[in-house]
């Protein structure tokens, strides 16, 4: 778990088949609770799904990207 602010912190999660993805929660009583928002899969169908972002098979390529983009680097430097 890794604290953001005072209400956010983010985790790692695992999804098998589906690879990697960050987490959105909070921090109550030392345990990570995921926070919760309504999505809608194709019309009138909207579930309520933790909020997460999917990082894919290979997240480090993804984090790479991240910090690549975020230092300025220009594409041809990105490291894969």
């Amino acid at each position: 778990m890794i604290r953001i602010n005072q209400y956010d912190v983010i985790k790692l999660d695992d999804q098998g088949k589906y690879g990697w993805a960050l987490m959105l929660g909070y921090e109550k009583d030392g345990e990570f609770k995921p926070k919760f928002c309504k999505r809608e899969f194709g019309r009138d169908n909207e579930k309520t799904v933790p909020v997460s972002v999917p990082l894919g098979a290979d997240p480090m390529a993804t984090l790479n990207e991240l910090l690549a983009q975020m230092s300025g680097a220009p594409d041809d430097d990105i490291p894969f």
